[in-house]
């Protein structure tokens, strides 16, 4: 894609310029013009599918998308092919063609498998979900999100990671089964701080609210999502803005105001093609039964039963729930166990590519491809191999992960240059506090640095952590920021015999989000 933007500069034009419209215009004469490849003219096809989209112009979008798959080949274009299918399943869905939607779902597990790409499969089986989901199955659901569990470590998307434990949420909501719902609303709001999607965030607040309502603590529901909606105001998600506006009718009703429930539900349905989007419809016209029927109006209420029956016919006579059955879910049961086959070929390839290149290691080490340009501190490349050679020598270690507290508001409030001060002030107190011989200190990238702590346990290594947040927190910031101070967040883990190291910084990362949940400025172990 970068080749292909230098070559749009280079003619004198801004990509980001064209919008509506303009944009269809625009990316067409890009792709007859001036791409000169045909992965050039797909990732022209996929803008111009994104911006159909956004113009709810789902059957071009589709189309657009079909011709890009046909200029791309496997193995070389497998990743495009993949986001492609991905874009494709959604557009199947939301225009109610759940076939070709499932169809899509299969093939992208299939090429994920084939080609080592964990992120698309678990997007994949989101997906199959889904339409289990949709059906009215939330049993079924829950037994192709829970595939997902085992391979939850090795993905690389925290935004992923979050969306497939709240399409869990959502059906042990449904289900009834709501203390497990609040175990793993805990993990979603601890994990959704470290995830910048705000879709995604305000989906941990609706369920949050509705877990409260379900309590009997309507009131607390009320607070929860008028939050939400300050906080999330500018929501590009249809599903969401109108799941938040029948939440918020819910609770309206329980607390005795009728008249703004009533008005919520008739503005709401006013809102909601329930013929293009029928999900959402099936939802809408439950909540205007369940609502009226509660109000005792019960004609009303009978309605929408009869609205909401026959969108649910529809869906269960249009959703191919057959092929989502016992054979499906033993067809992902045998990729199980091939991915975890992937994960050890992985490592042992990682392992073999450090004995070869041993003997370069230190020479490699002195060059500048290892350092962080900002703060001259190791960078991630360095870091991978610090990491297969501790696993090759089968050195002991603990992980810290430490992430600077707020440091977005510190960028926008103070500017780039300020933010970038603050980095190179935090990293050298970093060098400063693990000066001895068994420590490396990272910058893991924006305000992110990591800490590896050699022949250290995890109580060690804790109480490193510990004294290090205390510097931090008593150094004196107002030559830097003013009147500001500057807190971090660590999670601490111990990388344990026989693991992969993804396995070991994804519980330092776990660790880290609960501290940074916990109210930050506090370090967190997870065993």
């Amino acid at each position: 894609m970068e080749a292909l933007l230098k070559k749009i500069s280079d003619r004198g034009l801004d990509a980001a310029a064209a919008t509506g419209e303009d944009a269809l215009e625009f990316w067409a004469h890009v792709r007859t013009d001036i791409a000169t490849t045909s992965r050039e003219q797909a990732q022209c096809f996929i803008i111009s599918a994104e911006h159909l989209s956004k113009q709810l112009s789902y059957s071009d979008s589709i189309a657009d998308l079909n011709a890009a798959l046909s200029l791309l080949n496997l193995p070389q274009d497998s990743e495009l092919i993949l986001d492609i299918k991905n874009s494709l399943s959604d557009r199947f869905f939301t225009v109610g063609d759940y076939s070709n939607a499932l169809t899509h779902y299969v093939e992208s597990t299939n090429i994920a498998v084939e080609h080592s790409n964990i992120d698309a499969y678990a997007t994949a089986i989101i997906g199959m979900g889904n339409l289990c989901d949709a059906y009215g199955d939330h049993d079924r659901a829950l037994s192709y999100y829970q595939k997902i569990d085992s391979i939850d470590h090795a993905l690389t998307s925290r935004s992923l990671r979050l969306k497939y434990k709240l399409f869990m949420l959502a059906c042990y909501i449904q289900l009834g089964r709501h203390s497990v719902a609040e175990a793993l609303l805990i993990e979603c709001e601890q994990l959704s701080i470290l995830v910048s999607d705000k879709v995604l965030s305000g989906q941990v607040y609706l369920y949050h609210a509705m877990l409260l309502r379900h309590k009997g603590k309507a009131q607390r529901a009320l607070d929860y999502l008028a939050n939400v909606q300050y906080t999330y105001g500018n929501l590009h998600s249809t599903w969401l803005s109108n799941m938040l506006r029948l939440e918020l009718a819910y609770c309206l009703n329980e607390l005795g105001r009728t008249h703004l429930s009533n008005w919520l539900l008739e503005s709401t349905e006013q809102r909601v093609d329930s013929g293009y989007a029928p999900v959402l419809g099936l939802q809408l016209f439950n909540s205007l039964s369940t609502i009226y029927e509660q109000q005792q109006k019960y004609q009303a209420a009978l309605l929408y039963q009869q609205k909401a029956y026959a969108i649910e016919s529809e869906l269960v006579s249009a959703i191919p729930i057959g092929e989502l059955g016992a054979s499906q879910l033993r067809r992902l049961s045998r990729f199980e166990l091939q991915l975890k086959l992937i994960l050890s070929e992985i490592e042992n390839r990682e392992l073999k590519e450090t004995t070869e290149s041993q003997k370069h290691t230190v020479a490699q080490l002195q060059q500048d491809v290892f350092t962080d340009p900002l703060t001259l501190l190791r960078n991630r490349r360095w870091m991978e191999v610090k990491l297969k050679d501790l696993l090759l020598h089968e050195t002991p270690f603990s992980l810290l992960v430490i992430d600077i507290d707020h440091f977005k508001s510190i960028n926008d409030e103070l500017s780039h240059l300020v933010g970038d001060k603050a980095i190179i002030r935090v990293s050298k107190q970093l060098a400063k506090h693990f000066h001895f011989s068994d420590a490396s200190c990272v910058r893991f990238g924006g305000e992110e640095f990591l800490v590896i702590l050699e022949n250290t346990d995890e109580q060690q290594a804790k109480m490193y952590a510990e004294q290090y947040r205390q510097r931090i927190f008593q150094f004196n910031w107002k030559e830097v920021l003013g009147e500001r101070g500057l807190t971090v967040s660590i999670g601490v883990t111990k990388h344990r015999d026989g693991e992969n190291t993804q396995r070991t910084f994804y519980r330092a990362d776990k660790a880290l989000y609960r501290a940074k949940a916990n109210g930050r400025n506090q370090v967190c172990l997870e065993n």
